[in-house]
């Protein structure tokens, strides 16, 4: 595999993602990359573990048919309770195309957004913590960096899928945080 290629999760299909590689792009208190399949683990791992309590886990999923995409919360966890979640839904979480999830702390005001097409934007005000696991993972300053929705087109066309793993899917996370505390934005 080069340096600079991408693998895609399960949920996601294009037809040819050259281009894209393990580059991000830097922006004031942001950072924006598309997240290698294989990244997942290690990044989640050492970004939730940075973040300062209390912090919260959200996930956004399709509104039935439409576009429209309801938003779950689940506030004032601990890091652990965070890591938990992430070691008990990572194969859905690391899987599914057509959810999008995320962590955040209400201490620093630091999200992590994993969007559709493995889209991942950072926001936060001590960037660098960030920057530095992408580096360890060898992953790339560009400015010009390219992700998947930049290179879709009629030519290139992309596909995104729920899936299952081990008989669950999201709709299961959201029926089981529920009970911790999970809702639904209003």
């Amino acid at each position: 595999m080069s340096e600079k290629s991408i693998k895609l999760i399960p949920g996601v299909s294009v037809l040819d993602t050259s281009g894209v590689g393990r580059e991000y792009k830097k922006q004031d208190d942001s950072l924006e990359l598309t997240l290698s399949q294989e990244d997942y683990k290690p990044f989640f791992k050492k970004a939730v573990a940075s973040l300062k309590e209390p912090v919260f886990f959200f996930i956004e999923t399709p509104e039935g048919d439409n576009d429209e995409m309801n938003t779950y919360y689940l506030d004032n966890c601990t890091v652990p309770v965070a890591q938990a979640i992430l070691k008990r839904y990572s194969g859905i979480l690391y899987s599914d195309g057509i959810i999008r999830f995320g962590f955040g702390s209400h201490t620093d005001d630091d999200e992590i957004f994993m969007q559709e097409f493995q889209l991942l934007s950072i926001y936060s005000k001590q960037i660098g913590k960030y920057e530095q696991i992408l580096k360890e993972l060898n992953y790339k300053e560009n400015s010009r960096a390219k992700s998947i929705w930049d290179i879709l087109s009629d030519e290139n066309v992309g596909a995104r899928e729920s899936v299952e793993c081990d008989d669950e899917c999201f709709e299961d996370i959201i029926a089981n945080l529920s009970e911790l505390g999970l809702y639904k934005q209003e």
